[in-house]
């Protein structure tokens, strides 16, 4: 079954291979205009950030940022910082956008440059000319820092993390360091989490309700463990996670069930993920399910299907996929929840 691991706080695994193409570091300006005009906060520089390869110091404001992570260009445009190129995250960023529809609007009409390469492509970095290379959600190996280090001092996660595992408060919150916007970093992040304390306040109801977040393929289903950042979304909700999920799981982050057993993965409320990847892509691959479409939580409407933006803002796990996030979700969940 083909799972994507969740972002930011856990990881989404992606087929994508690192393997260097070219190596050249000169540093040609390229046609996109964005570069940074980054007012830093006072004090902010030189900074040294400390993270999985080493350290890396980065001694003024940088003017010419790649965002390298899959998804690292949230917490840049939050911060006011407009990338000059993006990576790319196939299924997951509109096409021809450099951004989520969520936070597009940050793009104050630049275009960075869209690198929808499958590999790490350092030639085509060097001729971003960037003075700083944010790497944090990325699956970037050592070897590959090195050579990006040559061109541009280069972020990547904190070495306390397993890879793409690091949370989205603190990914947001080192970005805003090696940018020079640590206050105003911390700043959003507590507006967020904030957002989730007045959500669950609003709702003590659902402290009394088991949940489990699920997906479907034209074999079987999978749900995904307590510690899975989908379902920690929840938690810090207020919801408790199935615990018969934890027989399923086994550890990992996901647990496949067939139709077979498919009375398993009812709960008092399903969270319908990554439909976009279902047979009909849509939330038709539950609801017209003969088996499937059966479940309890099907039929009685406490379920809820995250969709378009919806699946995509809860895939990326950002600060500012979040904030949207939290705005779209508290009907569909209030409904789901009676």
């Amino acid at each position: 079954m083909k799972i994507k691991k969740a972002l930011t706080s856990t990881a989404v695994v992606l087929a994508l291979c690192v393997t260097v193409v070219g190596c050249s570091t000169d540093k040609e300006e390229t046609n996109s205009s964005n570069a940074q005009s980054n007012l830093s906060e006072q004090g902010a520089f030189p900074v040294t950030i400390e993270h999985r390869y080493g350290s890396t110091e980065i001694k003024e404001a940088p003017q010419r940022v790649v965002s390298l992570g899959y998804t690292d260009q949230d917490a840049l445009l939050a911060l006011g910082v407009t990338p000059v190129s993006v990576k790319y995250w196939d299924g997951m960023t509109p096409d021809g956008q450099a951004a989520g529809n969520w936070s597009k609007d940050k793009l104050k009409g630049e275009q960075p440059r869209i690198d929808k390469d499958t590999e790490i492509n350092v030639e085509a970095i060097a001729k971003d000319n960037p003075d700083l290379i944010v790497a944090v959600y990325s699956d970037l190996d050592k070897d590959t820092y090195k050579k990006l280090s040559e061109i541009a001092p280069v972020v990547v996660q904190k070495g306390e993390y397993e890879e793409l595992q690091q949370p989205w408060d603190v990914s947001t919150e080192e970005i805003g360091y090696a940018v020079g916007k640590p206050e105003e970093a911390k700043r959003l992040v507590q507006r967020v989490k904030e957002k989730f304390t007045e959500l669950r306040q609003r709702h003590p109801e659902w402290a009394e309700k088991e949940l489990g977040v699920a997906t479907i393929d034209d074999d079987n289903l999978a749900v995904f463990s307590e510690g899975d950042p989908r379902s920690r979304f929840f938690t810090d909700l207020g919801f408790k996670i199935n615990p018969a999920y934890a027989a399923i799981t086994k550890g990992k982050f996901y647990g496949e069930v067939s139709r077979e057993n498919v009375d398993q993965v009812n709960s008092d409320v399903l969270i319908w993920d990554q439909l976009s990847y279902s047979p009909k892509q849509s939330k038709e691959s539950v609801t017209k399910d003969p088996i499937v479409s059966k479940l309890p939580a099907v039929e009685q409407g406490h379920s809820v299907y995250l969709e378009g933006d919806l699946e995509k803002a809860f895939g990326w796990q950002t600060v500012l996929s979040l904030d949207y996030l939290l705005d779209k979700i508290e009907q569909p969940l209030t409904n789901a929840a009676k």
